[in-house]
């Protein structure tokens, strides 16, 4: 059995069974009904292999992220996964779980699978992962993290942007002693969330305590952690920043362990607004980032190199997508007697 006999049996040309086959959209769907009907009756299973070989395209982008359970990622995957599926494009996924060495074979395990292309969230903002990519000949487009070091091509989000709106708004509602918890990063240098967080206190005047600064691999149980740490070692905030919604919901489980209300004894801003921060009680003031359009930007932007066999390396195109404070329950007034 092969394409002709589907073709011969449904009625329709071979070319427009492969198109049925390839997911076109250049297909009515009284036809794609009838051929795929043809497909299932028959048991036929197209030989996409040899299709590949033929195009020498596999219509198959690779995708590397971090943390595949954090809301963020899952759904920045949905605007990928958007985009590709309206090029008739396939997913490959990997996860790192910030290793370094798993984030290597992950890069090569995706090359040597013949991925049209990559997309990849680093693990870090030194990564040696891109700096493999960058020796390979595959297109890839960086998401998230962009790497100060290295020229590539990405759409991201100004991570140093969203930590200075929410210390400038805490600062604006009275707070001074704030604390920072931003994601743990294999690099020399600090942080760009720490860095927006640390300028935001000197443009109002107010001295960094690195007492305050926090860095952990960022999730729920690390959020509870560190604050039950910072109480447990009696240092004095009055709010907390995190880097990520997760972080921000630990941050609530160790204020009721204590038996401290948010925002009544510690207001909170998050960042991500993934769809659960609203649901919190009290909902969760957060830095909205555009996590779906993240993703189909980086899908678009990437698949652009991959038709047109343009190598990115000759030509960087970067795009930074805006973000949003979305002002909820979580943080309230300090007042001077406070």
């Amino acid at each position: 059995m092969d394409i002709t006999h589907i073709a011969k049996l449904s009625g329709v040309s071979k070319s427009t069974v492969s198109r049925v086959l390839n997911n076109s959209k250049k297909v009515n769907i009284n036809t794609r009904k009838k051929v795929l009907k043809v497909v299932e009756d028959t048991g036929y299973i197209p030989n996409n292999i040899a299709r590949s070989l033929k195009l020498k395209k596999t219509k198959t982008i690779g995708v590397i992220f971090p943390d595949i359970g954090n809301p963020f990622y899952f759904e920045v995957l949905r605007g990928i996964e958007k985009k590709l599926y309206e090029e008739d494009f396939n997913i490959m996924l990997c996860t790192s779980d910030y290793d370094d060495n798993k984030e290597l074979t992950n890069i090569s395990l995706l090359a040597s699978k013949k991925v049209d292309g990559i997309i990849a969230a680093p693990n870090y903002e030194n990564s040696r992962g891109v700096a493999l990519l960058q020796k390979l000949d595959i297109p890839f487009i960086l998401t998230d993290l962009p790497q100060d070091n290295l020229k590539t091509n990405g759409i991201f989000v100004d991570h140093s942007k969203c930590s200075c709106t929410a210390t400038d708004y805490l600062i604006e509602n009275g707070h001074r002693r704030i604390a920072v918890i931003s994601a743990k990063r294999n690099a020399d240098t600090t942080s760009k969330f720490v860095q927006g967080y640390m300028r935001s206190l000197s443009e109002h005047g107010i001295q960094v305590d690195n007492s305050l600064i926090v860095e952990c691999y960022p999730n729920i149980y690390n959020g509870y952690l560190t604050i039950k740490e910072l109480i447990s070692n009696k240092i004095d905030f009055s709010a907390v920043i995190t880097i990520c919604d997760l972080l921000a919901i630990g941050v609530y489980k160790a204020a009721r362990r204590f038996g401290l209300k948010i925002p009544e004894d510690i207001s909170i801003i998050g960042n991500d607004n993934i769809p659960l921060s609203k649901f919190l009680t009290p909902p969760l003031t957060t830095i909205h980032q555009p996590k779906i359009l993240l993703g189909y930007k980086s899908a678009e932007l990437l698949l652009r190199y991959v038709k047109n066999k343009d190598k990115p390396k000759k030509s960087h195109s970067t795009v930074t997508l805006d973000i949003k404070l979305i002002k909820r329950g979580s943080v309230r007034r300090k007042d001077d007697k406070d």
